[in-house]
């Protein structure tokens, strides 16, 4: 969007920080909650939830879960908003800008910023991360701050592009990625490999920026950091999602197909297609060949979509 446009939203929630809480499967209650909503009801019998796009929530656990205990056959919005399991994980949720307006350098489907949600980790994650791994001070080896992280104390999980126009009612999730993740856990790898051919070496002769011993960086990535690897994709979804349709009022909302996105933003390498295949199916988005009607009618995008053979995007309306 235009930076004036931008300036009012982050103005908007100006130092404001939101806690976040996800749990494996969480997305499935959200989704279905929403949806309830949109059709004006508070419950939906077990034999709706076996039709059509619906079939595909009652097979998870965290469903299982509630409806084995549905004795009168229904899955209500107030059982749904009941249900909370022990384990769980918190993050805050804050947010940023993105780009200079040059699509080629800023990987934008527009020459235009994003609004950027931060999904980051817990103090309690952060705590363990710095007794574990006695990293550098502030900068450290699993982030980029040429990427839209935090740079304070704070740690950025994940992070979420998002581009929007409030007179379409439409927003467009550009990216969702975490450094930290992939870094973590490829730099444990590296670190396994280059100690079996030389034991004297340290964690830090091969990850820069962290004083720490082997068993240390295994416990860290092995354990801490084991259960974001697992929901770190789909949190962070949910927490665009959730941002979009409650704090910025957006029903329509499009996300990248693989094809699409990589050529449309001029990507450089090849991001995980998961992330553009599994992840939004996950979700429930539908593959549409239209186009968001906002970046349809912009002049330069429109030319860029022209030179794509068949685009497509996912789409999902709450």
């Amino acid at each position: 969007m235009r930076q004036k446009e931008l300036d009012e939203v982050l103005d908007c929630f100006e130092n404001e920080r939101t806690l976040f809480y996800y749990f494996k499967g969480r997305y499935c209650l959200s989704l279905l909650d929403w949806y309830m909503t949109k059709i004006k009801k508070q419950s939906l019998s077990i034999g709706q939830l076996n039709k059509g796009d619906l079939k595909s929530f009652i097979c998870k656990p965290v469903i299982k879960d509630i409806i084995k205990n549905c004795g009168d056959g229904f899955l209500t919005k107030e059982r749904m908003q009941a249900f909370w399991p022990s384990d769980f994980l918190t993050f805050t949720l804050t947010l940023d800008r993105w780009g200079e307006g040059d699509r080629g350098y800023d990987q934008t489907s527009r020459n235009q910023q994003n609004l950027v949600l931060q999904v980051n980790f817990n103090n309690k994650h952060t705590t363990e991360y710095q007794r574990l791994l006695k990293p550098d001070d502030h900068y450290g080896p699993f982030e980029y701050w040429c990427h839209p992280v935090r740079q304070d104390a704070k740690k950025t999980m994940s992070w979420i592009r998002i581009d929007f126009d409030f007179s379409t009612n439409e927003a467009l999730i550009e990216e969702i990625q975490s450094d930290w993740i992939k870094q973590a856990s490829g730099g444990l790898v590296r670190v396994k490999k280059r100690l079996s051919q030389q034991k004297a070496l340290k964690p830090g002769d091969i990850v820069y920026g962290i004083h720490c011993e082997y068993k240390d960086f295994e416990y860290y990535v092995d354990k801490v950091l084991k259960p974001y690897q697992k929901l770190w994709a789909e949190a962070s979804m949910l927490a665009a999602i959730q941002f979009i349709r409650d704090e910025l009022g957006i029903s329509t909302i499009y996300y990248h197909s693989f094809s699409t996105g990589h050529k449309l933003k001029k990507v450089y390498g090849l991001p995980p297609k998961s992330m553009y295949k599994q992840l939004p199916k996950q979700f429930g988005f539908k593959l549409t060949k239209e186009a968001p009607e906002f970046l349809a009618r912009d002049k330069q995008a429109k030319r860029y979509l022209k030179a794509i053979k068949h685009p497509q995007w996912y789409r999902m309306a709450l």
